[in-house]
């Protein structure tokens, strides 16, 4: 009888530090159950960033990547190209509560958007709050050390800069790494700022600025921006930048603060094209994600534009907000910019305006408003600086 050695085994401990929306609109959530497709799916994304670097050495970079990626995750097919994943997972989570919803989080309800807060009637979905996840990695007997440590910086990634669930790219659902453990290296901790540095070290960023996917490149930037005592404070301050950057406000304020009106162009074009009047591009702000909603208010009646990508609809968020948890007892939030492609070429953008959709014909972003945002946070520290080459 041929004896098989045991499979590798990485363990990971995650806190969560922020408010996270899992399930769909309507769907119940019972915190006593984890889907390991959701973090198999956030653990694939991260794989797919850090590995694009990698992927230039191939002369078809994308297929490499798709390739390399199903080889170890797994590739659903209904002829013989299906595989099987090379990496199993166990999750176990424990001590979270159950939020319902109703009036809370309202400091953050900006970051939260429409889809999970009403100004009325507050959070409208269930969510989770705080809580422990440990997740364990087992690969298949003959993964090779490469693999093995290219699935590990995936989830030290997610744990460093992600989440899971609605709105994790606006810090919801951050996902905080503590320790790692491998069964041949003991443990690992993620817990103070000279560790997490040291991580983004050992990160591939010499792709080109152009990717067609979120993935690192020369044009990347990690930031930590603010601190607090608190996942829920540091995220407030995060919120309340943001909405102060972006807003264009009522009455010359946005809520108790004036306001800064960074953006006059967009508010006015955006208010034309409520009259009619075509987008000639996209407002600037729009580089933060589609779709690109506006509402007005006056004596007449109200008036909405929708600005969306004519297929998708939608376009993620290059910026990414993760809240992390230091030994310390500090929490910080780090902010990741992942500028590249921002829509395919030949994908058009629509206003609707009471239904009536029109084209936008200049689709094009600049990264820099999203650079401005960074460089607002006046205790601001950047870990990764973008390189022009």
């Amino acid at each position: 009888m041929t004896l098989f050695a045991p499979p590798s085994q990485t363990t990971l401990h995650y806190r969560l530090v922020t408010p996270m929306f899992l399930g769909g609109e309507g769907q119940q959530v019972d915190p006593t159950q984890f889907r390991n497709a959701s973090f198999k799916g956030a653990l694939r994304f991260w794989w797919r960033a850090l590995n694009w670097g990698a992927a230039q050495k191939d002369s078809a970079p994308l297929q490499w990547l798709h390739a390399r990626e199903g080889a170890l995750f797994g590739l659903a097919s209904d002829g013989k190209d299906s595989k099987q994943s090379r990496v199993q997972i166990q999750s176990d989570l424990q001590k979270v509560t159950l939020k319902q919803p109703g009036m809370g989080l309202k400091d953050i309800g900006y970051l939260l958007g429409q889809g999970l807060y009403s100004f009325s009637s507050g959070v409208t979905r269930q969510y989770l709050d705080g809580g422990d996840l440990t997740i364990t990695l087992r690969f298949k007997p003959g993964t090779s050390a490469e693999d093995i440590q290219s699935v590990e910086q995936a989830a030290i990634a997610l744990g460093l800069f992600g989440g899971l669930g609605s709105r994790s790219r606006r810090g919801l659902g951050s996902l905080a790494l503590q320790t790692l453990e491998r069964n041949d290296q003991g443990e690992k901790e993620f817990t103070t700022l000279k560790s997490i540095e040291e991580f983004i070290k050992e990160l591939d960023f010499s792709a080109p600025k152009d990717a067609p996917l979120s993935a690192l490149s020369v044009a990347s930037r990690i930031d930590i921006s603010a601190t607090d005592n608190t996942g829920l404070g540091v995220l407030q301050k995060i919120s309340k930048e943001m909405q102060l950057y972006r807003s264009f406000g009522r009455n010359n304020k946005v809520g108790s603060d004036d306001a800064r009106r960074n953006f006059v162009a967009d508010h006015d074009a955006a208010r034309d094209a409520t009259q009619g009047k075509a987008l000639a591009h996209l407002p600037q702000r729009a580089v933060f994600s589609l779709p690109h909603n506006y509402h007005f208010s006056s004596n007449q009646r109200d008036k909405d534009i929708g600005i969306t990508a004519e297929k998708e609809g939608r376009r993620a968020s290059p910026l990414l907000v993760h809240i992390h948890p230091l030994k310390d007892g500090s929490f910080i939030a780090i902010q990741t910019l992942l500028p590249g492609i921002f829509l395919p070429p030949g994908m058009a953008v629509e206003t609707k305006v009471s239904n009536r959709p029109k084209t936008i014909p200049d689709t094009s972003v600049d990264f820099n408003v999203i650079t401005r945002y960074l460089d607002g946070f006046p205790q601001k520290q950047t870990l990764k600086v973008p390189c022009n080459g």
